[in-house]
């Protein structure tokens, strides 16, 4: 992505079906049920749209957790990704679509193959987001005994990326001709076998599905391990993260993109984060209904975590002491004091109680929420993107219906009003297009290309 390009924020919206927050879905007007209402997920798709937002995220994990269901409703209930993908480009004509697969689950000639319908389908408009998995879980749902460790986990999905590219160009772009006169379907010279031969895949090829309109289907990656670094510097053509602090962010933002080079690619690796966001006509209803979320969580807080995290001794404290009573917060600095900074902003008061900074650092990690009116969400947007940890974000709904609507309608003309945020789409039509990510040669067209000026 060039300065030019980057002269607008990149902003996409994650479907999550009972809100991100795992209390959201008991607001009075949420909904539990849009993991398979067509209506409702159609809705978040059109209003994504309407927004002229980038992309429409869908996550996905391969394990359905009951137990789970107060902390993470969403590993109980979560819709198959490569199937909503194509749900969501029949329903929609302009945004770009991100469908999620495991590659630790998953077989590199069926994903190939899908992805490359969706393409076509959607005209150019998939990507695909690579996660390598963490629940242990997963393991006994695929015949295996146990989950496998990050090094193994990458090893596999870097040959799987390179087996899913190489079938991607097993066509070249003009191998379908279609001769009608002289009955030649397709030219045999322009459809290639893979023959790959690695330690996990042998895969022969050739793809029985035309090259992508991509050419490749972009892809996105998240990950904060040292192989998700590398793998994200090699493969990545987006990069997904939850931003921490600024000056964290910074420095992940000016790393990463220094490991591109080692792979002889371009520094102009988009990045976008996550971000929760609960936004309203004024502030303070804002805060009100970040409040009545958080106030919805379920069980008992316990202060053990908040004790731990800030280096403060709460014993023989109540949950519902205000944090003003507790003097040794005062002396907090560092990660504590921007932890507690951001639950005052977030609840709008200078003085929370134990209970809520506890629930504000379960739910978030201590990581930004924006909570607030349209001018005060667009003013940290404006800054994380000028400040250059982020290109884009991805919208967290802490609930739906109603969040998302929410920011179209707020904070989108907002960030257009300064000139920061398109006002149409244009000419753009492919998620490569969005992002300035430059259509990949074939490789097959090139070597006989070589062979033939040789």
């Amino acid at each position: 992505m060039t300065d030019d390009e980057r002269r607008h924020i990149k902003l996409g919206f994650s479907i999550w079906a009972s809100g991100a927050h795992p209390a959201g879905w008991r607001l009075p007007e949420a909904s539990a049920y849009g993991t398979f209402d067509p209506d409702f997920l159609r809705g978040t798709a059109q209003a994504a749209e309407c927004g002229l937002l980038d992309f429409y995220f869908i996550g996905d994990r391969v394990v359905g957790l009951p137990s789970s269901q107060y902390t993470s409703p969403n590993e109980v209930l979560r819709p198959e990704a490569l199937t909503l993908a194509s749900f969501i480009a029949a329903v929609t004509s302009r945004i770009g679509i991100v469908t999620t697969v495991n590659t630790t689950y998953a077989d590199p000639y069926t994903v190939a193959r899908a992805t490359a319908q969706l393409d076509h389908l959607s005209k150019g408009r998939i990507a695909w987001n690579i996660v390598t998995g963490k629940n242990e879980e997963a393991a006994g749902n695929f015949g295996r005994e146990s989950h496998w460790d990050a090094s193994k986990r990458y090893v596999w999905a870097s040959e799987f990326v390179e087996i899913t590219r190489g079938l991607w160009d097993s066509w070249e772009d003009d191998a379908l001709v279609a001769e009608k006169e002289t009955a030649q379907f397709i030219d045999e010279d322009k459809v290639h076998r893979l023959n790959y031969r690695g330690t996990f895949f042998s895969v022969n090829g050739p793809l029985n599905i035309a090259r992508p309109p991509q050419g490749h289907v972009p892809i996105l990656h998240a990950g904060s391990s040292e192989e998700s670094h590398e793998f994200g510097a090699k493969y990545a053509d987006v990069r997904f993260i939850m931003l921490q602090d600024t000056e964290q962010a910074k420095k992940y933002y000016r790393d990463t993109k220094a490991r591109l080079a080692k792979y002889g690619r371009s520094a102009h690796q988009p990045f976008v984060a996550g971000l929760p966001v609960f936004v309203a006509e004024t502030a303070a209803e804002a805060k009100a209904k970040f409040r009545e979320v958080q106030n919805l969580t379920f069980g008992e807080t316990r202060l053990g975590r908040l004790s731990e995290s800030f280096g403060v001794d709460l014993a023989g404290y109540r949950a519902d002491t205000p944090v003003s009573d507790v003097a040794e917060f005062a002396a907090l600095t560092g990660r504590p004091a921007l932890v507690l900074d951001r639950a005052r902003e977030a609840y709008g008061t200078d003085s929370p109680t134990l209970r809520e900074v506890a629930l504000y650092l379960q739910r978030t990690g201590g990581m930004q929420s924006a909570v607030g009116d349209a001018k005060q969400v667009a003013d940290y947007i404006q800054e994380q993107f000028e400040e250059r940890t982020v290109d884009g974000f991805i919208i967290f709904p802490p609930y739906l219906p109603g969040s998302l609507e929410a920011f179209v309608d707020l904070v989108v003309p907002e960030l257009q009003r300064r000139g920061l945020f398109r006002t149409e789409y244009g000419a753009e039509r492919t998620f490569r297009e969005f992002f300035g990510l430059k259509k990949p040669d074939n490789q097959f067209a090139v070597q006989r290309l070589a062979r033939a000026t040789a």
